[in-house]
């Protein structure tokens, strides 16, 4: 049984010599003790799953031999009390006075009591190895090395937990209800900064921020990561530090519940929502390293400024601003003029209103300080510059003093020395944790700060010194500094304020009438504009609209066949003169005049009508989405206006080929015949009579604009005759040529004898190209006349039956069949699928496929818009944040009605 309770017996031991320490040492330690020896209990108990009966025996047991060992542990007490000088060698020191103390045997536990604490340095003392206890043989087995490799891993998780716990420095103590209050009125006010900045970049509108400025080895980074306990800034051989760093610290409360979506600490880049919550700060290092190095080389450093949100329940609310850090002299890969760059760029950032953290390190003399020249130049006497003076262990106690002291270097708001140094993460204790995230490094930081300020230094360094050192410090100072500083700013910056809200609304009430308006509302009237818009242009797709545009290409498709058949034909003449002679039947007519009629219906129904016709529709209905979607208001919106276009074109793709189809099978009767009725042939032939009018017009229209060119009919008429006298000569010559079967060359053409002798003089080479075009034009009115006059003659009114006589009634009967045939089917088929699924197409693809930053992006692509929305939430924003800010003035009223009385303590009292 003595074994089973042999781990609990060594922790109690650990407590107990551990409170007698903290009693000697400092009254804090208590409550410290007190947690380790539950930890280890807890631990340890798990650890061996005993059950319930045999913990309450255990507990029992251990009261009982801790009333038996009372009076060892009490002559113990006082050896450890006069050999321990730093409360740094903590378990240690608790360890070794363990062992000296129980694992010997039973022999030399009589020999230490006998001896007493003052012989305890004569004899040998005989070292404890795992697997010994009281009572037992000094053997050297090894079989105790499982209970002490238990041991070994409940001290690592204890050590852990504690360094865990140790990183909270920062949160108030139960029944600080000014800290508390304090730690609302810094976050609101942060808040407020966030959303002023949003509002607008005006300098009366700007509430204070932590600029921190230093040398590149003054140690800026190590400050800023020990205040956030993660390392997270960039770092590197060369400078990487090349952009602002605005740092918004939000302290989350400790006991808030985390989960996947909300962990316990992460970091936010707001400009880049994408990436969300980052929790592996060195992630966030590797994202500050690009965009530090995204700065070309030849820029070497930018004044666009990265933003970061870290949330932890670790950090306090402060709103830091970090900066490259200035350097003597460029190095031969940097351009010369980045020692004025840097300083410009910190110049900016440290004018009023913003508090300067001016970082030096303990071993260069700060006259030799560059952030304390710069903030002397702004703030020359230093009510707006904090002094930080990191690397305090690399110089002596009492001159690193002097310097937090001020007394050759004064700063209002005083100096504050770190050492800022953790200990390597490395060790059987980091083996042993695993290779997860390494955890917040604040509480060793502390721990180091206290082991060098404590001790023998606490001479130099001790609260009645009145100086301010350690991070922990740091931290709370900046916290009132910063809350100082707002909070002067409160009642100016509430004006402001006001005064632009009244600006805003009388803006508001003036350009748009108080009338509100959102992203998504703005989205829904365009879209409903759309459809209404489209649903309008509809009305030129109607069966009447589409038949009249199908028979005017159907129509130009007869006249082009009627030209290649009959026009160009020299017997179309002779035409005419057998329609005119009365006796002569259609069945007694030439074949030649019946093939030439079969071959014109063939080639007009066979020319691909159901392609052409649903092509001419298709190409309609892209020109009318085309002409909306370039319209106002999507000449703003250039993607939507493409989304709309593609996926239109990609409706009249699938259905095109469909229609084309069901056209071509529907006509394909008249491909063989066509049956034409009395009704038909009369409306048929009034057809070819108007084409054939506007047929002679247009020939009219271009033999009055060679006229005209010419200079006159008298004119026209003489160059006709001679081109007419040249074209005969060379129809002549040809007709000899071929006859005799030889070729003359250029010299016999000269010399050949009749030839018509051209006058340059009189007509120029263009007059004569003028010239066949005319007798062209002349010849083609003359027979367009006499096909005009046939069909108006007695036997083109006789019926269908005629249609050998009269071709081009019975083309415009067959053009009409066609047309009213494609019609029908091109409704069905392509047009009334289109008019239903292009509307629900812009539901789906536009309207749903949208989420809400696209909707507001696209509000903002029209500049009325954009300038609308801007105005109303610039109102907006200025109201949320003039009632957040009455209720701090409110907050301060009440605060300072409180704090009212003959003495007034300030935040810092305490430490000093």
């Amino acid at each position: 049984m003595a074994r089973a309770f042999r781990i609990p017996v060594y922790g109690a031991a650990i407590g107990a010599g551990g409170l007698g320490y903290a009693n000697y040492k400092l009254e804090g330690v208590r409550s410290a003790t007190s947690e380790i020896l539950s930890n280890v209990s807890d631990k340890f108990n798990s650890a061996y799953n005993s059950a319930t009966d045999t913990f309450s025996a255990a507990a029992d047991m251990s009261a009982s031999l801790g009333a038996q060992l009372q009076g060892k542990l009490s002559e113990t007490a006082s050896g450890v009390q006069d050999s321990a000088d730093a409360f740094g060698n903590g378990a240690r020191a608790w360890w070794d006075a363990f062992t000296s103390q129980f694992a010997g045997s039973p022999d030399q536990q009589q020999k230490d009591q006998s001896s007493g604490p003052g012989s305890s340095g004569s004899a040998k003392e005989e070292k404890w190895r795992p697997g010994e206890g009281p009572g037992e043989p000094n053997n050297n087995n090894k079989g105790g090395s499982e209970e002490a490799l238990l041991g070994l891993m409940g001290a690592a998780a204890v050590v852990g937990e504690v360094e865990e716990k140790r990183t909270d420095p920062f949160s108030p103590a139960p029944g600080g209800k000014d800290e508390h209050q304090l730690l609302q009125l810094t976050r609101k006010l942060i808040e407020i900064r966030s959303v002023l900045l949003s509002v607008d970049q005006s300098e009366a509108l700007k509430l204070p921020s932590i600029v921190v400025i230093g040398s590149q080895s003054s140690g800026k980074s190590s400050v800023l990561e020990a205040i956030v306990g993660h390392e997270f800034l960039p770092k590197g051989d060369n400078m990487v530090t090349r952009r602002p760093i605005e740092l918004t610290l939000i302290h989350t409360p400790a006991n808030a519940p985390s989960s996947s979506t909300t962990p316990a600490e992460y970091g936010v880049f707001p400009n880049m929502p994408g990436m969300g919550k980052i929790t592996s700060f060195s992630t966030i290092q590797k994202t500050l390293t690009d965009l530090n190095l995204s700065v070309p080389p030849e820029m070497a450093v930018s004044d666009d400024p990265i933003h970061l949100q870290i949330h932890s329940p670790h950090v306090p609310d402060l709103t830091l601003i970090d900066l490259p850090g200035y350097i003597q002299i460029s190095s031969m890969d940097q351009p010369e003029e980045l020692k004025d760059k840097i300083s410009g760029l910190c110049d900016k950032y440290i004018r009023e209103p913003n508090i300067i953290l001016a970082v030096c390190a303990a071993d260069v003399d700060l006259a030799n300080s560059p952030a304390l020249r710069a903030s002397r130049r702004v703030d020359p006497l230093g009510t707006r510059t904090i002094g930080v003076v990191t690397k305090m262990d690399l110089v002596k106690p009492e001159h690193g003093a002097s310097i937090v002291r001020g007394e050759r270097y004064p700063l209002h708001l005083g100096y504050v020395g770190v050492v800022c140094k953790a200990p390597p993460t490395t060790g059987v204790f980091k083996s042993i944790r695993g290779d997860r995230e390494s955890p917040n490094v604040t509480g060793a930081v502390l721990r180091r700060e206290e082991e060098y300020f404590g001790g023998e230094n606490s001479r130099y360094f001790g609260r009645d010194k009145k100086v301010m050192v350690g991070t922990d410090t740091l931290r709370r100072r900046l916290m009132d500094v910063l809350e100082t500083s707002m909070s002067s700013s409160l009642h100016g910056i509430t004006n402001a304020v006001q005064l632009e809200l009244e600006e805003a609304s009388y803006q508001f009430k003036v350009q748009y009438n108080d009338r509100r308006i959102t992203s998504e509302s703005y989205m829904a009237e365009t879209i409903d504009a759309l459809k209404a818009r489209f649903k309008e242009y509809t009305s030129q797709f109607t069966k009447p609209a589409v038949r009249s545009k199908l028979k005017e290409m159907l129509d130009d498709k007869f006249m082009n066949i009627l030209e290649k058949l009959y026009w160009d034909d020299p017997r179309t003449p002779e035409l005419a003169k057998l329609a005119e002679d009365r006796k002569l039947t259609p069945e007694e007519l030439d074949s030649y005049w019946k093939y030439k009629l079969e071959t014109a219906s063939s080639l007009l129904t066979k020319s691909g009508v159901g392609r052409d016709s649903t092509a001419l529709v298709a190409e309609g209905l892209r020109q009318l989405i085309d002409s909306i979607a370039t319209g106002e208001p999507f000449t703003f919106h250039p993607s939507v206006s493409e989304r709309i276009t593609e996926f239109s074109h990609a409706i009249l793709r699938e259905r095109m080929g469909l229609t084309a189809d069901q056209v071509e099978n529907c006509i394909k009767p008249y491909k063989y015949e066509v049956e034409v009725e009395d009704r038909e042939w009369q409306v048929g032939r009034d057809r070819a009579d108007d084409k054939f009018g506007e047929e002679i017009k247009r020939c009219d229209s271009k033999l009055a604009e060679i006229r005209t060119r010419l200079g006159g009919s008298r004119k026209l008429n003489g160059l006709i005759r001679h081109v007419g006298e040249l074209e005969r000569w060379e129809e002549e010559r040809r007709k000899r040529r071929l006859s005799r079967g030889v070729i003359a060359t250029d010299r016999e053409d000269e010399a050949e004898e009749g030839a018509p002798v051209l006058d340059a003089y009189k007509y120029s080479p263009a007059q004569i190209i003028d010239g066949r075009h005319a007798l062209l034009l002349s010849n083609r009115l003359t027979l367009l006349k006499m096909r005009q006059q046939a069909l108006k003659s007695r036997r083109c009114r006789m019926g269908p039956e005629q249609s050998a006589f009269c071709p081009e009634a019975f083309l415009a009967v067959v053009a009409d069949k066609l047309a009213y045939t494609s019609t029908m089917f091109i409704n069905i088929e392509l047009l009334e699928q289109f008019f239903y699924q292009f509307p629900r197409e812009i539901d789906s693809r536009i309207l749903y496929d949208l989420d809400r930053a696209e909707i507001g992006r696209f509000a903002r692509e029209n500049p009325r818009i954009k300038a609308h929305l801007e105005l109303q939430e610039r109102k907006d924003k200025l109201e949320q944040v003039m009632i957040s800010l009455q209720s701090l003035v409110n907050l301060q009223k009440d605060t300072k009605g409180v704090s009212s009385g003959p003495k007034r303590e300030g935040l810092f009292t305490k430490f000093f």
